[in-house]
């Protein structure tokens, strides 16, 4: 498996003109992804730059822009921890247009391969969003909505989201929570996914104790902790 890349190919019910104005333009931007477009200046060597809410400064520095065929950018550090190159390709088709989203540069490893999971699924429910906006013109924001964080990287498995690794100080390590562990219970709802983490999260403020219930080998543990910081 390539650890390095994330790919998704997604149809939008729109012209390809209107596609790559949801991509290049500073209102639509606005509506679908999150805070307030300062700068775009979409040219080769020009950047898109807007003041994200809760993540500082996002930065999309363009390396290719081809109207409305392909815009290629580098996306500085800020959501994600490092660095990454985008591609976005735009492709008419009966319906509307075919977009295909390629984002490289995550590292190797297997960490990283559960990083890639989290990626794909934050960039389709942030799609989400551009989609509601284009087939109806609303906005609403459903994904920049966390409210705090379990400090731990998971992986889906169909048993449920498996840990991958554990931040220091944070809710997975005060409730003991360890690499290998197989979360089962958040709160009083079931978990079977990595969207189950996110929702109560986006839920629960920092400071929220939370029991939580796990599976390590063939025991069934139980803890309580208080949630920390999204980052």
């Amino acid at each position: 498996m390539n650890y390095g890349k994330y790919e998704k190919t997604f149809s939008l019910s729109v012209p390809v003109e209107r596609a790559w104005q949801a991509f290049t333009d500073a209102k639509d931007l606005e509506a679908w992804l999150t805070g307030t477009v300062e700068e775009t200046d979409v040219r080769p060597g020009g950047r898109i730059a807007w003041a994200a809410d809760d993540y500082g400064q996002l930065v999309w520095d363009i390396v290719e822009a081809d109207p409305p065929n392909k815009l290629v950018y580098k996306e500085g550090p800020g959501i994600l921890p490092v660095e990454t190159d985008v591609t976005v390709t735009f492709e008419e088709t009966d319906s509307g247009t075919r977009i295909t989203v390629t984002q490289a540069g995550f590292g190797e490893g297997e960490d990283w391969g559960s990083h890639l999971d989290s990626v794909g699924l934050g960039w389709v429910q942030t799609l989400a969003a551009l989609d509601l906006y284009l087939r109806t013109g609303v906005r609403y924001d459903r994904f920049f909505t966390f409210q705090s964080g379990l400090g731990m990287m998971t992986e889906d498995w169909l048993a449920g989201p498996v840990v991958v690794s554990v931040d220091d100080g944070a809710f997975a390590a005060k409730a003991g929570i360890q690499p290998g562990d197989i979360i089962l219970k958040l709160g009083s709802a079931p978990v079977f996914g990595r969207t189950d983490l996110w929702l109560l999260t986006r839920e629960h403020p920092v400071g929220k104790e939370i029991e939580v219930v796990y599976a390590r080998g063939s025991e069934v543990l139980t803890a309580r902790a208080a949630l920390t910081d999204p980052t």
